[in-house]
C-alpha cells in the first residue's frame, strides 16, 4: 500500500446517522444500530474495503467478483462484438436485476476490454475509491454523459435507474428506461450492446415494494435489503447474454424517436431471455409496461 494515501475510513452508521439528521440519530436505540449494522454486513464490507481502498479500478472490480464468488456465463451474438469492437467507444444497456453486483461484474468485464469504459453510476459510489474515477455520477444531465462520450469513452448504463420488479403477473421487469444513452448513441454515432442479466431479487423485498407503494410512500425504503440480496448471491451462478450490435446506421436509419427506439431495445433485452442468439429487430414492438 502507499504510505502516502489515506488510510482507510470504516462505515460507522451511528456517526452517518448523525451527519445526516442529528436529532433522529439521537432517537435510534443502540440495538437498533446493531441489528442495522448486521442487515447491511457492514463488519464484512469494512474487511474488504480497508483490504481493496488503495486498489486501482480494474483490480477493484475482479476482486468484488472473486469474493461474490460467481460462476459467470456468457453467452449470446454479442460475445463476438465484444472482442471486434475492443478499444473503440462503445455504449452498454443492460436491466438491472439485483440493483449493483451485476453491475461490477459487466464493469469488471468491459473494463477489462475498453480500460476507459465509465459506469454511470449512483451517487453513493463516490465514496470507494477505486471506482470513483471510473464513474460518471449524474446520469440525469445529458450533458455530463456527452462529455464522456466526446473523451471517447464507452459508458455502461442501466436505464430503469433502479431495480428490476415485480409485475401483477408475477414476472420480473424493469420499468420504463430513460432515453439518454439512445440519444448519445445517435450524436455521436456510437454501437450499442444490449446485455441481459438473468436473475431476481427475493419476494421479501418485492414485498417491500408492494407495501410502499399501497400505502403511497415514495422512498424506496426496500433498497435497505440490496447489500444482504448481494451476500446471499455469493457462489451463485450469473448468467449474462449479450445481443447483437446495434450500428450507430442501424440508430440513423431508424427514423423514430429515442424514446421509442429506447422501449424497443428494452424489448429486445429481455426477449435475450428466451432466445440468446436473438438479433435485434428495429421492427419489434414494445409491449413491456411503462412506469
Amino acid at each position: 500500500m502507499d504510505k502516502s494515501s489515506k488510510p482507510y475510513q470504516p462505515i460507522d452508521l451511528p456517526s452517518l446517522a448523525k451527519k445526516v439528521n442529528p436529532k433522529l440519530a439521537r432517537l435510534i436505540p443502540r440495538f437498533m444500530y446493531r441489528k442495522l449494522e448486521k442487515l447491511l454486513h457492514v463488519e464484512e464490507l469494512n474487511e474488504f474495503f480497508e483490504a481493496h481502498h488503495d486498489d486501482d479500478t480494474q483490480t477493484f472490480l475482479d476482486a468484488v467478483v472473486s469474493y461474490l464468488d460467481f460462476e459467470i456465463v456468457i453467452d449470446g451474438q454479442g460475445i463476438e462484438a465484444l472482442t471486434a469492437l475492443e478499444g473503440e467507444p462503445v455504449i452498454f444497456a443492460s436491466n438491472h436485476p439485483y440493483g449493483g453486483p451485476e453491475a461490477m461484474v459487466l464493469f469488471s468485464i468491459v473494463h477489462r476490454l475498453f480500460p476507459d469504459a465509465k459506469l454511470v453510476a449512483q451517487s453513493f459510489l463516490k465514496f470507494i475509491k477505486p471506482v470513483e474515477k471510473a464513474c460518471v455520477f449524474n446520469k440525469r444531465e445529458v450533458k455530463t454523459l456527452m462529455e464522456a462520450a466526446n473523451n471517447r469513452n464507452s459508458l455502461i448504463f442501466y436505464p430503469a435507474g433502479y431495480c428490476s420488479r415485480v409485475l401483477s403477473n408475477g414476472e420480473i421487469f424493469d420499468y420504463g428506461w430513460q432515453s439518454s444513452f439512445v440519444r448519445i448513441a445517435r450524436r455521436k454515432r456510437m454501437p450499442i450492446l444490449i446485455v441481459y442479466t438473468d436473475g431476481q431479487l427475493s419476494r421479501k423485498v418485492h414485498w417491500w415494494t408492494r407495501l410502499r407503494k399501497l400505502l403511497n410512500i415514495r422512498l424506496s425504503i426496500e433498497t435497505i435489503f440490496l447489500v444482504d440480496e448481494m451476500f446471499k448471491l455469493k457462489g451463485k451462478t450469473l448468467r449474462m447474454v449479450i445481443g447483437s450490435t446495434i450500428t450507430p446506421e442501424m440508430i440513423d436509419s431508424s427514423k423514430m424517436s429515442d424514446r421509442l427506439f429506447s422501449d424497443k431495445l428494452r424489448q429486445y433485452c429481455y426477449e435475450l431471455r428466451k432466445d440468446s442468439r436473438l438479433i435485434f429487430d428495429p421492427n419489434i414492438q414494445p409491449t413491456l409496461p411503462q412506469l
